[in-house]
């Protein structure tokens, strides 16, 4: 699993940072988080592939996080996008797209399946995987997600299966999938015997916009990486919750109070152009803070 950082300002994008874009890859699968101006030239950059696209979650309606969907929709139709597309956002998104098309500015020739958003919960499930929404703390109505991998097999011990005289093939699979098997002597073999404990799943939350909110605790319980908007410095703070942002202690302090492993800021003002006074205020607070730039790649 990793994450790259496409856009990582806030408001309009400037010479150092587009706005706000982050895709998730997943054993082959990407996940595009925000779809701001400019990501679709973006993802040419990258190292990622428009086919292996299985998803777009929007936070929310303001431009910095949807002007860039249009584009890419009309991009992947023009290269002949090879399966149906979910899309996940607030209520409004349907129409937003509905009077694209209605007036030609957007032309879709795949099946795009869009699901508005009413309540939290399971949004997308799999076998391997699931995603979950809550609301955020934001001036319209804004949803923050977490990506969560299922736990995994334990690790199987062969040389204690070759002892028992397990053969290979479905008898081993079936212990494996957490499935008692017999042998042909008539001996069952239960899979805590022979399968370790389950390892548990990695997983991503991403939190924009919003000022503090408990739901981004919630979201981000126990989460291997946060991504989490810093839009101002400290100083700022009384404007930030003003407008429905986050500081960088903010950002911070919502790691530590979730328990998260590592927390990446983005949605970083154009007023900072390196973004240093960030890191350094959120680091004081929480330890395991980078600074998100734009196509840089994150190892989950």
């Amino acid at each position: 699993m990793r994450l790259i950082t496409l856009g990582t300002g806030a408001g309009r994008p400037t010479i150092q940072r587009l706005t706000s874009a982050s895709v998730l890859e997943y054993e082959g699968e990407l996940f595009l988080f925000d779809c701001g101006e400019g990501a679709q030239v973006q993802f040419m950059r990258s190292p990622l592939r428009w086919g292996k696209l299985s998803a777009i979650f929007l936070s929310h309606m303001h431009g910095d996080h949807l002007n860039g969907l249009p584009g890419l929709l009309g991009t992947l139709s023009l290269n002949d996008f090879p399966h149906p597309l979910k899309l996940f956002g607030p209520p409004g998104l349907f129409q937003y797209l509905e009077v694209l098309k209605s007036t030609k500015v957007l032309w879709v020739n795949f099946p795009l399946e869009v699901k508005e958003i009413s309540a939290s919960g399971v949004i997308l499930e799999t076998e391997t995987y699931r995603v979950e929404t809550a609301p955020l703390n934001h001036v319209i109505e804004c949803w923050g997600y977490v990506f969560k991998e299922k736990p995994k097999p334990g690790t199987f011990d062969s040389e204690k299966a070759d002892r028992l005289g397990i053969p290979f093939g479905p008898l081993r699979a079936k212990l494996v999938n957490g499935e008692s098997i017999t042998l042909p002597d008539g001996k069952t073999i239960s899979p805590n015997e022979i399968v370790g404990p389950p390892k548990p799943g990695k997983s991503f939350a991403h939190c924009l916009d919003t000022k503090p909110s408990r739901n981004v605790e919630i979201l981000a319980q126990g989460v291997d990486v946060l991504l989490h908007e810093a839009t101002f410095a400290e100083e700022l703070k009384k404007e930030a919750h003003h407008w429905g942002h986050s500081t960088a202690t903010d950002a911070a302090q919502a790691a530590k109070s979730a328990g998260a492993q590592r927390l990446i800021l983005t949605h970083v003002s154009q007023r900072y152009q390196s973004g240093d006074i960030l890191l350094k205020e959120a680091g004081e607070v929480f330890s395991a803070t980078e600074l998100a730039e734009d196509l840089r790649e994150f190892e989950i």
